[in-house]
C-alpha cells in the first residue's frame, strides 16, 4: 500500500499549518484587473492617435469575468488599481512571500446597521486595523469621512510569527527596526527607513480622483505619461499622517463579513 503523504495533491502542491494572515484596509484604488499593458503599446494605439476615437479593450480581470473598458480614463483606473496592487504585494514580500491574495471593495452601511462607513468610525477599532501614527490610531485621516470606497486586501504567508498580534508599537515611527522580527512586521513603516508601505507611490484614478492629496504632475518623461500619453495623478501610501493616512492594517483575516 502507498502512503499519500500529501492527499490528493502532487508532492510540492501543498502548504504548511502554520500561516500568517494579514489584511490592509485602503481608500487607495486597487484590483485584479490583470490590466497591464500600457496604452502605447495597444494593438489600436495607432488608431487612436490618428482619429482620437478610443476603441474597447476588453481584459479578463481575476475573476475569470471580461471587463470592456469603454474609454481610455477607464483603461487607466483598471491599469493603476492593478499597478497599485502589485506595489503592495511587492512591499509585503519583501517581507515574507505571500502563498494566498484576495482584493475586495465595499461602501455604504456597516453590515447590519444603518450606520455609513467612514475612515473616522469604531469600525476600524473592532477589526484591530491601525495606522503607525506617532499616537497609534485606528482611524483613517480626517479627509476621509463618509462616500468614500474602501478596499480589502488579504494576505497568507507561511512565514509565521513575523508580526505579534495586539501589539500597537510594532507600528511605532519613533524605533528601530527590529531586524530580527521578533517584535514587529513593520508592514506599514516608512518606506525610506524600513521599506515599508508608508511613503511609496499610489496612483489615484484617472477618471475621478479619490486620493485627497493626489495631484497630476507636469513631467514629460514620466514613465507613465510616455507610456499612457497623459499624466497620472500621484499620491502616496500613507500611514502616519493625520490628514491623508489612506492605510490601515491588522495581522488575521478581519472584515470576512458580508463578502468582504
Amino acid at each position: 500500500m502507498t502512503d499519500r503523504v500529501n492527499g490528493g495533491v502532487n508532492a510540492g502542491e501543498f502548504l504548511t499549518g502554520n500561516m500568517d494572515f494579514f489584511t490592509v484596509v485602503t481608500v487607495i484604488p486597487v484590483g485584479v484587473t490583470n490590466v497591464t499593458t500600457p496604452v502605447v503599446d495597444l494593438p489600436t494605439y495607432n488608431d487612436y492617435i490618428n482619429t482620437a476615437v478610443w476603441t474597447t479593450v476588453n481584459v479578463v480581470d481575476g475573476t475569470g469575468t471580461s471587463q470592456a473598458y469603454s474609454t481610455l480614463n477607464q483603461y487607466l483606473d483598471a491599469f493603476y488599481k492593478q499597478l497599485n496592487l502589485n506595489n503592495l504585494i511587492a512591499t509585503f514580500g519583501a517581507r515574507a512571500n505571500p502563498v494566498a491574495v484576495s482584493v475586495n471593495s465595499f461602501s455604504g452601511n456597516i453590515p447590519g446597521t444603518s450606520t455609513a462607513y467612514s475612515g473616522q468610525g469604531t469600525v476600524w477599532a473592532a477589526y484591530n486595523l491601525y495606522s503607525n501614527k506617532s499616537a497609534v490610531d485606528s482611524v483613517f485621516g480626517s479627509a476621509y469621512t463618509t462616500g468614500k470606497t474602501f478596499y480589502t486586501i488579504h494576505m497568507a504567508t507561511e512565514k509565521t510569527l513575523l508580526w505579534t498580534a495586539g501589539n500597537n508599537a510594532n507600528y511605532s515611527t519613533s524605533v528601530a527596526a527590529d531586524e530580527t522580527n521578533l517584535n514587529g512586521y513593520k508592514l506599514l513603516s516608512n518606506n525610506v527607513k524600513f521599506g515599508g508601505l508608508d511613503g511609496i507611490v499610489a496612483y489615484d484614478l484617472q477618471s475621478s480622483q479619490v486620493l485627497s492629496d493626489s495631484s497630476q504632475g507636469s513631467d514629460p518623461t514620466n514613465f507613465y505619461f510616455v507610456k499612457n500619453g497623459v499624466q497620472p495623478f500621484v499620491s502616496t501610501w500613507d500611514a502616519s499622517d493625520a490628514t491623508n493616512t489612506n492605510v490601515l492594517a491588522a495581522q488575521g483575516y478581519y472584515l470576512n463579513v458580508a463578502g468582504v
